[in-house]
């Protein structure tokens, strides 16, 4: 049965898994990481792979791959940017992030031998896009290694030198330099040596020209490069002025290239790297067989170091990468109050947790004049750095707000217009503010579209109601010019206030069940819950903690943050709750 075989994981791990292709009536077969929903499903912890990343569809007995997510599916180390279904043959690669899949078909029969001559695969002579008659000769791995078992003790040496001095480098550049100077050190023949690189959309361009001579000029024959990334062959062309295609190129011309020959560079997995191409301008100093087994060696010898270089290149990467995420987590958690405020008479809890390293949901306490106090919470749309950076643009835009206006609806009115204008794309954030009077215990709501704060009453019973959703506004940068109004309660002792993010009522079990509100009222109305427990720390430690647990270790799918707070005596003669929950 056709399959899939997971051969590199991130880390460069291989796991060899393999994926039969089992469509079971469905019409198509899903990768992605939606453990539900996909047939091949990618434990991505990073969460780049898409919930459904690519999917493979059959017809007539053939297997097409499409590409379905945000982030890039390639196919033999080429973005699947066409909408199109691209046909699956034996031994394709398919790349979603860091994970690679080779395709598996039992059916497919064994490739043909390749013939020593490309004159019965190219296209006739007389044919516009021909460009090329006369290549000689295609070499494979395994004849360049027998070649080597019978070499002189000499090229040996020569080979393991060139071996040691690539195996010094891990810096690709410098290292590609060292390649084209080891080969024309073993080929004194050649004139010229291109190392060719591929860019990101698989293109080949020359990274690397060495001459032995001024004026030699940089053209090399894409033809011959290209066919030989293709089919990761070794190619030979004893004398390209008499071939009829070549001879035609401006670079044959203009240059006097004779004899040419050009192996692939390649990964361990056969993905192409790249090539590398020798010509001479001298028709006496042709290149011979050998010299094709031998430069094939010494492109193995070369794509391992390339390899390496490239893997230690993505771990420079990544690690400056991972730096940089944490000193951003470093930074935003410094947006956060570094503690609960001191109010007479009340107490407040705080609680922040971000799906990815850095997130977009923020809280924070704002002192304002004539002792009042600005609770404020909010959640920006999306996650990872892009949020973040937008948190931290709204952490000083509200407290610019909240100082420069008394009245709460029109600083939340204020915060709206200075978001609009600074340039926040497409991104929204909805927001609640709440602001206490701790001389009158009254608290001002504003609703800007976001999760309706519940109230905890706490009396000998248990029970919440909704707060503040008479006048929910619209959500922070949607439109410019909106005006907010506000909401007002009087706070009584033993009350408290919960408000969060949607990261709380968002948050999914490993069978993909929502926390939902259900969830929180769940949370809040025990009726065990009654006294000293159900102070505002142990409230909203509580449902901190309920979250979690219904998560039981599956990846959030948002931000979590919550803040509670409300009228609590906290005076030394009062008893206090055995278990203090530490604040995040």
């Amino acid at each position: 049965m056709p399959s899939l075989m997971l051969i590199k994981s991130p880390g460069g791990i291989a796991s060899n898994q393999t994926y039969p292709l089992k469509f079971d009536g469905k019409n198509e077969v899903v990768i992605g990481r939606d453990k539900a929903k996909c047939e091949i499903f990618i434990d991505d912890g990073e969460q780049q792979v898409s919930r459904r990343q690519a999917f493979i569809t059959q017809q007539n007995g053939q297997f097409y791959l499409n590409h379905a997510g945000r982030n890039p599916t390639l196919l033999n180390n080429r973005v699947l940017d066409n909408p199109e279904p691209q046909l699956l043959k034996g031994e394709d690669r398919i790349k979603v992030c860091d994970f690679l899949f080779r395709f598996h078909d039992e059916r497919s029969a064994a490739p043909a031998p390749l013939p020593t001559s490309w004159m019965n695969s190219l296209p006739d002579p007389g044919e516009a896009d021909s460009e090329m008659t006369t290549v000689h000769h295609a070499v494979s791995n395994e004849a360049a290694k027998q070649f080597l078992e019978v070499q002189p003790v000499e090229q040996v040496r020569l080979l393991l030198s060139i071996s040691t001095t690539l195996s010094r480098t891990l810096e690709l550049d410098p290292l590609l330099e060292q390649i084209a100077d080891s080969i024309f050190a073993v080929f004194r023949q050649a004139d010229r040596c291109f190392v060719i690189q591929l860019d990101d959309a698989g293109r080949p361009y020359p990274k690397v020209i060495k001459a032995r001579r001024a004026n030699t000029g940089d053209r090399y024959s894409k033809t011959i490069i290209r066919r030989c990334i293709e089919t990761n062959q070794a190619y030979l062309s004893e004398d390209a002025s008499s071939d009829a295609a070549l001879g035609a190129a401006q670079s044959i011309a203009d240059f006097r290239i004779r004899s040419v020959m050009c192996v692939p560079l390649s990964t361990s997995e056969g993905l192409p790297l790249g090539a590398i191409q020798l010509d001479t301008q001298d028709v006496s100093k042709k290149f011979r067989d050998e010299d094709l087994k031998l430069l094939t060696i010494v492109a193995n010898l070369a794509s391992v170091a390339v390899e390496k270089a490239n893997f230690h290149t993505e771990l420079l990467l990544r690690d400056k990468a991972q730096r940089e995420i944490e000193l951003a987590k470093t930074v935003q958690l410094g947006f956060l109050p570094k503690g609960p405020p001191n109010v007479e008479g009340y107490e407040f809890y705080g609680y922040y947790s971000a799906a990815k390293t850095v997130g977009g949901d923020y809280y924070d306490y704002i002192k304002l004049p004539g002792g009042k106090l600005a609770v404020v919470l909010g959640d920006v749309a999306g996650k990872g750095v892009p949020a973040a950076m937008l948190m931290a643009k709204l952490s000083a835009e509200a407290r610019f707000a909240f100082l420069m206006e008394p009245n709460p609806a029109k600083a939340v009115t204020l915060l709206n217009q200075q978001l609009v204008h600074g340039g926040i794309g497409d991104r929204f954030v909805t927001l609640a503010a709440l602001v206490i009077d701790p001389a009158t215990h009254s608290v001002t709501i504003v609703n800007a579209g976001h999760q309706t704060p519940l109230m905890y009453l706490c009396n000998g019973r248990t029970s919440h109601v909704c707060v503040g959703d008479t006048n929910v506004g619209l959500p922070l940068g949607v439109l410019d010019g909106y005006e907010y109004e506000s909401d007002h309660l009087v706070l009584e002792p033993n009350q408290t206030l919960v408000v969060f993010t949607d990261g709380v009522t968002d948050a999914l079990n490993p069978a993909g069940k929502m926390f939902d509100l259900e969830g929180v009222e769940a949370c809040l109305c025990k009726d065990d819950t009654i006294g000293s427990d159900a102070s505002p720390k142990s409230v909203g430690y509580r449902l901190a903690e309920t979250v979690k647990r219904h998560a039981n270790g599956a990846a959030p799918a948002d931000d979590i943050a919550i803040v509670t707070f409300g009228r609590w005596d906290t005076k030394p003669s009062r008893t206090t709750s055995t278990r203090v929950p530490p604040v995040s």
